[in-house]
């Protein structure tokens, strides 16, 4: 079981396809990108909500709520960058938010919610302790059909960006594994045993918050 949760925690963001997809009641299927879906709220994914595996993980308890299906749109954001956040999650991963970047075009995907649905997120991104939901407009975001957004919402990190070197570090620039022995490196200098400090943040909350602080003293 250990093994298991340790390299669950190390396949962070996990399965993200190369399509726009629906998530709802039965799974995941890819959805026809010519369309643009109508749910309200469009929150830019950047991390592990772009996965369908992970968004059905987080509405299994409330199957309900997919009724409504939730549509996931490929796009690219100009001059924002999906980077690690100077946190550590329940399940042992160091997850993603977005941060500034100018001149950059990332790809990214909008998860489009309906007013149940996005409150159901919220509960799951905690907000107000690792994340805010937060407004960004006068943005420049692609949809797959080619329709251009200026405004969506972002989970944005309230624990700060994970830095090395006074730079954020992009989810391209170094893996999960990679992350997390640099922030073993900073937490816990010489010591080796990555598994080892993984669990630590998977079974104990108390870990994973006196961590999670000494990561935030040095955050963007």
């Amino acid at each position: 079981m250990s093994r298991t949760l340790i390299e669950h925690a190390k396949a962070y963001p996990f399965f993200i396809p190369d399509t726009s997809y629906l998530v709802d009641q039965d799974g995941w299927r890819p959805l026809d990108s010519t369309t643009t879906p109508t749910n309200p709220h469009r929150v830019i994914a950047s991390g592990s909500n772009a996965s369908p595996d992970r968004l059905v993980a987080k509405f299994k308890e409330v199957p309900a709520l997919l009724s409504n299906p939730i549509s996931v749109t490929r796009a690219a954001l100009q001059d924002y960058q999906a980077v690690y956040s100077a946190h550590f999650t329940a399940y042992g991963s160091i997850p993603a938010t977005l941060a500034y970047v100018p001149k950059i075009k990332s790809d990214v995907f909008v998860t489009w919610l309906d007013d149940a649905q996005l409150a159901h997120m919220h509960k799951t991104e905690s907000i107000g302790v690792n994340y805010h939901y937060t407004p960004l407009a006068n943005i420049h975001l692609v949809l797959q059909t080619g329709e251009v957004l200026n405004h969506a919402h972002a989970y944005l990190s309230a624990k700060g960006c994970l830095q090395k070197n006074g730079q954020t570090i992009a989810l391209s620039q170094m893996s999960q594994t990679e992350v997390l022995r640099y922030a073993q490196s900073l937490i816990m200098p010489g010591q080796d045993d990555l598994d080892g400090f993984i669990l630590s943040h998977i079974k104990s909350e108390q870990i994973r918050t006196d961590h999670t602080q000494k990561l935030r003293q040095t955050s963007l």
